[in-house]
């Protein structure tokens, strides 16, 4: 089976993008709007139905109880500790558009920073973050220390009970899949373009392929751990790629910029929301899902700080995150959607929808990862 060419839908993405919202939000000629919300506390968005945008007239009701119930209890501002910062500020300005009251105050902060400085402020008492927003092994660490407090929103209840995507405590709530895949130079020829695992093996790829670390790097971990676990893959696949002399990246940006630059030809740890800047601005990529044998996605997870100052305000974000509102435009920011997605027109293929390398459970991931940690090293410290 061929892997998904994820530009196929580029011009479908400038269309969407061009309009701001999907037609399942847009307010059509003959109906009525939503005039109302500003006086019932909600802010308006430009063209948005506000009754369709936050899932339905219960939904509405019960996100405008949530934002008075902050409203009252004079959280007017909330600190937020993420790597997305730099992606997702449309999904922060949309947020203020919506809650007007409440000022989102992203902080840049990734890995092992993150969780020394949620420890440190969690051991001395003085909490600044509100909420966190990372990756799965991430989140679970910070879970397992009791970092987050329960909360499951009512309009994802069902995933925070799935054990792929939650725990059993009720502190973690799965808020977007931002789909992974290959992202490739169409300037260089090599007979081929990587569209499975396999062709990555190809004797024209070697020494043209960069990833990040797969021993040290989140996503690069992530990656080796479901290939490491894959019956079809496993170490053999592994062993195989690391004698293409792949190039180790720092980063995941790292690995996207060696592409473009030309000094690889495919870069393994694609990102779909850096496929979307890149092209967006005219670099000479292309992305393709490998499907035969499984794809990835990196799946984000949102915790209420225990504590925190502004816990109810951190409720109401992680429950609009899983709005279709929030989902068009995450879905811009190149992150797909996990609940309330029946009618979004995404510009890429849904996670959901692509055959995926099988995942352990969300409590079993860091585990998992250490314990296969030491034999992913060896085999690409050669």
């Amino acid at each position: 089976m061929k892997g998904t060419t994820m530009g196929i839908k580029k011009n479908k993405f400038a269309t969407i993008a061009a309009l701001g919202l999907s037609s399942a939000l847009l307010l059509s000629a003959c109906a009525g709007g939503s005039g109302d919300a500003a006086s019932e506390g909600l802010g308006e968005r430009e063209g948005v139905d506000t009754v369709a945008a936050l899932g339905g007239e219960e939904a509405k009701k019960q996100i405008e109880e949530q934002y008075a119930a902050a409203l009252e209890a004079g959280q007017d501002s909330l600190n937020i500790y993420t790597p997305l910062t730099a992606t997702w500020p449309s999904v922060f300005e949309a947020f203020n558009e919506r809650f007007p009251n409440i000022e989102v105050e992203p902080l840049q902060i990734v890995g092992a920073e993150l969780d020394t400085k949620i420890s440190q402020e969690q051991s001395s008492g003085q909490r600044i973050a509100d909420i966190v927003i990372t990756g799965d092994v991430g989140a679970v660490s910070l879970a397992d220390r009791d970092y987050f407090s329960e909360f499951r929103p009512f309009n994802a209840e069902k995933v925070t009970k799935d054990p792929q995507l939650s725990l059993e405590t009720g502190t973690l709530t799965p808020v977007s899949a931002s789909p992974r895949g290959l992202i490739y130079d169409t300037r260089q020829d090599l007979g081929k373009t990587p569209d499975s695992w396999q062709s990555l093996l190809d004797p024209a790829y070697k020494g043209k392929i960069t990833m990040t670390d797969p021993a040290t790097d989140g996503g690069g971990m992530q990656w080796a751990d479901l290939v490491l676990n894959d019956k079809d893959l496993g170490k053999d696949y592994l062993e195989k790629l690391a004698a293409q002399d792949p190039i180790i990246s720092s980063s995941t940006a790292e690995c996207h910029n060696a592409v473009v630059q030309g000094r690889a030809y495919v870069c393994l740890m694609g990102a779909m929301g850096n496929y979307l800047t890149l092209t967006g601005d005219g670099a000479p990529v292309e992305i393709s899902y490998p499907i035969e044998g499984g794809n990835w996605a990196t799946y984000w997870y949102a915790g209420v700080i225990d504590g925190a100052e502004n816990a109810q305000a951190a409720e109401l974000f992680i429950t609009w995150l899983n709005s279709p509102e929030a989902n068009e435009v995450k879905a811009k920011a190149g992150h797909g959607p996990i609940v309330n997605a029946e009618d979004l027109d995404l510009p890429f293929e849904n996670p959901a929808d692509v055959p995926l390398l099988p995942r352990p459970d969300l409590v079993d991931v860091t585990d998992r990862q250490r314990k296969g940690q030491e034999s992913v090293s060896s085999i690409f410290s050669r």
